[in-house]
């Protein structure tokens, strides 16, 4: 980018920058007090949220974290979701966030503002790691770029998804303690302090703990280290050294956890890509996806929450935006090889070579991810095409040479620039709104993606299972049924294996006692997913009201083999051996249904009725 230069001959001169006044007499500090209260005013909306989509898994619905400080040494031993109703999934060792939230429950209980404020700290702390990290790496003569780069960072309405969303903590933490990281190294190779290499091992490896995408910055730190921040090669491969250190340090924490030979459990309903007829197919629809991902940066709308099946439909290399995101995607990476030629510290080559790397990850090309697209998994990435735009910014003034911020006050910036930060920033403030809660977010991103049967699924589900048990009137509650089937119909249209949907349109049927159909769905879903426990709890309950006992009492145990802690299923297991007149087994299934909920007032009611028609009956055979 012309104008853009790095001063070679003073090696510290960014770190000097920061400890004094510079960039047009602006001084540092306040430059990131700034960033801080951009990141607050775009964000602040989100404090009136509710939980919404994955927050249940990691929050409301987890029984560790409910524990508080309790919880916390169970959090550092277990897979993430060991405590979303007693999942034996492994598909995840987070710990880091895990305890934040822990910590909040402790303190707050269940506080959605707490959790959305502290969610806008973290983004802010990212924000300005972003600006001093990149402060010290153009250095102090380009610290204007830095800020604009950081600024639009906080900005951008494709994070919305990560700060709006409590769950989404981790991408917050990885980043955050990634680039502290990166900072602390940078000082070390400065002056080094032995003390700020160790440091920066240790954010890398809660990096790690945070999310395991922490890999993208340790696969950039050879290249920052060897290239851009070189001024001691010694110095660089100790960082080298301490990076690949926290690695193999998480790696073996996670195994230790999770299991050796663990891998992510991956279905074709949330990367359909893994139903790919072919290997081109599931290539050709990847760089699709990752065309996608620059258009949302570009032009961020629509925003949705969920990109599952059947969003982005298979496709091969005849769909000609598979071929232009292919183009893009090799002059990106010719750019910055070019502009590396040219100059081993050159800021548009830093920030494409951030943006490949980062998103590389989540590419689906070289293994098959959990998503085959989401926009937190742009997060990182995010961060180079801001540092590309600041550049073009710049550009377009016409004085690359200015120094400072002058350049923000020219004619072309102001009638382009200012324009197009102020719809990034308005468009942020409007999807923070759609995560106020289940329902509206649903609503709202079912619209915009119709072909879509999880957001449709997921809509018709948050209107049975939150607005029905809390409608007063009956005809409303017929209305919103209604609505749900539709909707749930729709989905299975779409994806006629969707279990989750199956299960769900048996459990509406279920509550409007329509059992026939209820078993129909039931038996369906469980078709398709025999661990499907709602399914085998709706069909247990199915054949209980059809006083099909043997076959009600076979689903409702399956159902306690999956799932051991819930008390409704233990109830009505108990008052189906009852009805069935096995008295002794309704005993045993009653005590434990009040061993796990003692004031449940239909289990004791229901233990002295098993009691009292045991004793007739043996007296009975006695007689």
């Amino acid at each position: 980018m012309a104008g853009i230069s790095n001063n070679k001959n003073k090696p510290g001169a960014a770190n000097e920058a920061a400890q004094s006044t510079m960039a047009g007499a602006v001084p540092f500090r306040k430059l990131c007090l700034i960033l801080a209260a951009l990141s607050f005013l775009i964000y602040a909306n989100t404090l009136q949220n509710d939980y919404a989509l994955d927050d249940a898994t990691v929050i409301t619905q987890n029984s560790i974290v409910k524990k508080g400080f309790a919880g916390i040494p169970e959090l550092l031993t277990t897979p993430r979701l060991k405590g979303f109703e007693q999942s034996n999934d492994k598909e995840s060792y987070r710990p880091v966030p895990m305890v934040t939230h822990a910590i909040e429950y402790q303190l707050f209980e269940n506080s959605p503002a707490t959790g959305h404020f502290f969610n806008i700290v973290f983004f802010a702390g990212c924000v300005i790691a972003l600006f001093v990290f990149l402060a010290r790496l153009f250095g102090a003569q380009n610290t204007d770029v830095a800020f604009i780069a950081a600024a639009l960072f906080a900005i951008h309405p494709i994070h919305t998804e990560v700060v709006a969303n409590i769950k989404s903590r981790d991408e917050l933490l990885c980043f955050l303690f990634g680039f502290l990281a990166l900072n602390s190294f940078a000082g070390y190779v400065k002056n080094s302090k032995i003390t700020q290499l160790a440091l920066g091992g240790l954010f890398l490896l809660l990096s790690f703990l945070s999310k395991e995408t922490a890999a993208a910055t340790a696969v950039l730190i050879p290249f920052i280290f060897f290239m851009y921040l070189n001024e001691n090669k010694k110095r660089a491969a100790a960082v080298t050294l301490s990076s690949f250190s926290a690695f193999g340090l998480f790696m073996l924490m996670r195994m230790w956890v999770l299991g050796a030979g663990h891998t992510n459990q991956i279905t074709a309903l949330a990367n359909p890509l893994l139903s790919a007829p072919d290997i081109a197919t599931r290539i050709a629809t990847a760089i699709l996806v990752l065309g996608l991902y620059l258009r949302l940066l570009v032009v961020p709308y629509p925003l949705i929450s969920d990109y599952s099946f059947n969003t982005i439909p298979l496709t091969g290399f005849g769909n000609v935006y598979v071929i232009l995101a292919l183009v893009a995607y090799l002059l990106m990476a010719g750019l910055a090889v070019f502009r590396l030629a040219r100059n081993k510290k050159d800021p548009l080559a830093f920030g494409i070579v951030l943006y490949l790397v980062s998103i590389a990850l989540f590419s689906n090309i070289p293994f098959l991810i959990y998503s085959q697209m989401a926009e937190r998994f742009a997060f990182m990435a995010s961060a180079g095409y801001c540092v590309v735009l600041a550049l073009a910014f710049r550009l377009l003034a016409g004085r690359a040479g200015t120094a400072g911020f002058a350049f923000l006050k020219t004619k072309k910036v102001m009638m382009v620039a200012l324009p197009a930060c102020v719809l990034l920033a308005a468009l942020t403030v409007a999807r923070n709104s759609d995560w106020k809660d289940n329902y509206t977010l649903f609503e709202a991103d079912a619209a915009k993606a119709q072909d879509n049967s999880k957001l449709l699924f997921c809509l018709a589900n948050t209107i049975s299972q939150e607005l029905v048990p809390n409608e007063p009137g009956r005809e409303n509650k017929e209305q919103l049924d209604m609505k749900s089937i539709e909707l749930l119909t729709k989905a299975i249209a779409i994806n006629p294996e969707y279990s989750e949907a199956h299960a769900e349109l048996g459990s509406i049927y279920d509550r409007r006692r329509n059992f026939d159909s209820a078993k129909v769905h039931a038996l369906r879903a469980i078709q398709i997913n025999p661990a499907n426990a709602i399914a085998t709890y709706n069909l247990g309950r199915a054949y209980y009201a059809l006083k099909e006992y043997p076959e009600a009492i076979v689903y409702l145990k399956k159902t306690i083999k999956m799932q051991p802690g819930i008390a409704i299923v233990h109830l009505n297991l108990a008052r189906c051996l009852l009805e069935y007149k096995q008295y002794d087994s309704a005993i045993v299934y009653f005590n434990k249904t009040l061993a796990i909920e003692p004031a449940l007032t239909m289990a004791q009611q229901g233990l002295q009725k098993a009691l009292q028609q045991k004793s007739v009956a043996d007296t009975t055979k006695r007689q």
